[in-house]
């Protein structure tokens, strides 16, 4: 019985540890910049900005940027 246990805590652990270096994980978008703050010389010159500096962006219906969150920092830096 204690054989089985430590087994199956040795391959959880793997499973574990796997998952927390997998390099494939989703990154998720978060709010950039508000639409109530831009107009749309703003967004467009912001957008310009996030393609030149190779930062994946996306724009929802209401106006909103949004920027992966792994790049948030890189953002804003290059758009400040």
């Amino acid at each position: 019985m204690k054989k089985v246990m430590a087994i199956s805590l040795a391959i959880g652990f793997g499973i574990f540890v796997s998952w927390l270096f997998m390099p494939d994980r989703p990154d998720t978008y978060v709010v950039f910049a508000y639409a109530t703050n831009l107009n749309p010389d703003l967004t467009t010159a912001l957008t310009n900005r996030l393609e030149q500096n190779r930062i994946s962006y996306q724009l929802d219906t209401s106006g909103n940027v949004f920027v992966l969150e792994s790049h948030l920092e890189k953002a804003v830096i290059c758009c400040s």
